[in-house]
């Protein structure tokens, strides 16, 4: 079987293969476009949604662009980009080499999402999943049950003459809620790295569901704004007087959430990642034979193994153990954690 390291980015040794490194790497195989999975390569390999957004965030590179469902042979590996339904372009990629299925998720998300393609489960011998949510106190409720207590929450502050503000990560989830919103009839506004990604969406073909407004500061009344959550402490924010802070978060069911949250008004457990019981659906109906788990929960692979089946997390390769070279990201990647 493939060998499988981590070496600050997913590292298959055998092919020379890349993907999600935090470093500038020759070539790279990207899941996503959000922060914590990218840095400048000189090349990538995206679905072309995703090298939009990367070009967006990071600036030019060279791009080889993988459709979802099209299969691109390299030599001595081909890849095959399937829905992750995390956010726009992101995806699952398949990697075929002398007869072995090996499924990289990078993050993934099993429920639907309004805002991107559904995901699919991708057959194969090896699985190397995300655990971000792998403990069973992370449990979601009901979507539907989520998304009604975002529109009370919004109909209580603006009948009290309030701005609701929700707090979601710029690139993904902040188009979730603002298609969710939308097909409710609110007037939404938003902050301009919301509005600026949400551009891109409609580049790429989505449809929203209705117009929307960039943040003028004037004509916040009888209007939702999302902006991500880094505003919050924020002049933009703070000198919004009548303001009602809802958080979208799926740490909202930790049983800490109250405390890392402070000065929410509201905290809703809506992720773009899967939950402890999609994540366990992920990892048996792929069929894999070995399942590798990383960024996330360690014992998520010690429950897989409870239930009969062949996992264990993946470590820092013992090379990149003493260095400070993962340090420089860790504030980047902590604060993407406690958005998502």
């Amino acid at each position: 079987m493939l060998r499988v390291e981590y070496r600050d980015g997913l590292y298959l040794p055998d092919l020379d293969l890349w993907f999600d490194a935090d470093g500038p790497r020759e070539r790279c195989v990207i899941s996503h476009a959000h922060s914590d999975h990218i840095a400048e390569h000189r090349r990538i390999v995206a679905t072309p949604e995703t090298a939009r957004l990367f070009q967006h965030r990071r600036g030019e590179a060279e791009v080889e662009a993988i459709a979802y469902g099209e299969r691109r042979d390299f030599g001595r590996y081909a890849l095959t980009m399937s829905p992750a339904g995390h956010c726009l372009g992101s995806a699952q990629i398949l990697v075929e080499s002398s007869g072995e299925r090996l499924v990289y998720t990078g993050d993934v998300k099993l429920r639907p999402n309004v805002a991107a393609e559904a995901a699919v489960v991708v057959p194969c011998d090896t699985l190397v999943m995300e655990s971000t949510f792998g403990d069973p106190q992370y449990r979601f409720p009901p979507d539907l049950a989520t998304h009604e207590r975002l529109y009370a929450a919004c109909d209580r502050a603006l009948s009290d003459d309030r701005v609701p503000v929700v707090l979601a990560y710029a690139l993904g989830k902040s188009q979730e809620a603002l298609e969710l919103l939308l097909r409710r009839g609110y007037r939404v506004t938003l902050h301009g790295s919301v509005w600026n990604v949400s551009e891109i969406y409609r580049e790429c073909g989505v449809k929203f569901a209705g117009p929307y407004e960039r943040y003028d500061r004037e004509r916040l009344r009888g209007r939702v704004l999302i902006a991500p959550p880094g505003c919050r402490r924020q002049p933009m924010i703070q000198n919004i007087a009548r303001r009602y802070l809802v958080m979208l978060t799926g740490w909202a069911v930790s049983r800490s959430a109250p405390y890392m949250y402070r000065g929410a008004d509201l905290l809703l457990p809506l992720s773009d990642h899967a939950d402890f019981d999609d994540l366990v659906r992920l990892a048996r109906e792929s069929g894999a034979q070995r399942i590798i788990t990383m960024h996330g929960a360690k014992k998520f692979a010690a429950h897989l193994r409870d239930l009969g089946l062949n996992a264990e997390h993946l470590a820092q390769h013992p090379s990149q153990q003493k260095g400070t070279k993962g340090a420089a990201k860790a504030s980047t990647v902590v604060e993407q954690m406690l958005f998502d």
